[in-house]
């Protein structure tokens, strides 16, 4: 499964050209999210993937294909009494990952996948596709990188955020469009390194412009971020901005 193309067209959408491929920002995309963990199948060996990192030590686990081959009869001997039916029930005893279900095509590296399309090393994803890097993500299209998203869009690093298209590093934000580095704006739509706004458009830095205004200087600082991603693979989040700032 490639991503490049779905990840190409929401950076046309966000920056106004393309950054590159999709794998080079993976170590910038995962440190937003909660990642899947990895185990080892105890039929197969192969890689299993599961939404929680809460097991014990000596937990076995499966893929969720090869249930059927996990499911043997217990033998005679093995129900012989109480003792040794439970001891045999718990030696094959195993957690379920890769947990892809419904109408899922194309999910890799995924646990808790429902009825989704194109979905890359991500968890907890229902009716949403082109998703990658993710955790938490539902009825969304071109989702990279964010956690706690439900009907966004065309949207890259962000998280708790709702009924939202073409955000780029956004934090609780909801029922706005065009966030780029925001924080807890809602109703919002046009607005740069903005914080607790409501209902406002064409804002940078909590000042609100003439519509002319704000896409000329739009243009100057999205098409800044965009160089600064290519060149490093990764942008400091609105909370490292602000505390430069504090900073001096």
């Amino acid at each position: 499964m490639n991503l490049d193309k779905q990840f190409a067209s929401t950076c046309r959408t966000l920056f106004g050209r393309e950054i590159g491929g999709l794998s080079a920002y993976k170590d910038y995309l995962v440190g937003m999210v909660d990642a899947p963990m990895t185990a080892k199948s105890d039929v197969s060996g192969k890689q299993v993937f599961l939404s929680r990192h809460y097991y014990c030590k000596k937990a076995r686990f499966i893929d969720i294909a090869e249930i059927p081959r996990a499911q043997a009869a217990l033998s005679i001997n093995e129900i012989k009494d109480m003792d040794l039916a439970l001891n045999a029930i718990s030696e094959k005893f195993a957690y379920c990952g890769s947990k892809n279900l419904g109408t899922s095509i194309d999910v890799v590296e995924s646990d808790m996948c429902n009825d989704s399309i194109g979905v890359l090393s991500s968890m907890n994803v229902i009716n949403s596709k082109y998703v990658a890097y993710s955790n938490g993500i539902r009825q969304s299209e071109a989702v990279f990188g964010c956690q706690l998203g439900g009907e966004v869009g065309f949207s890259i690093h962000s998280q708790i955020f709702f009924y939202s298209k073409r955000c780029f590093d956004a934090y609780l934000c909801f029922h706005s469009t065009d966030l780029y580095c925001c924080f807890n704006c809602r109703n919002c739509a046009e607005a740069l390194f903005s914080f607790n706004q409501n209902s406002k458009r064409c804002m940078i830095g909590n000042l609100e412009l003439p519509k002319e205004k704000y896409l000329a200087l739009k243009r100057k600082l999205v098409g800044e971020i965009a160089e600064e991603l290519e060149k490093k693979r990764k942008f400091p989040t609105i909370f490292e901005l602000a505390r430069r700032g504090m900073d001096g």
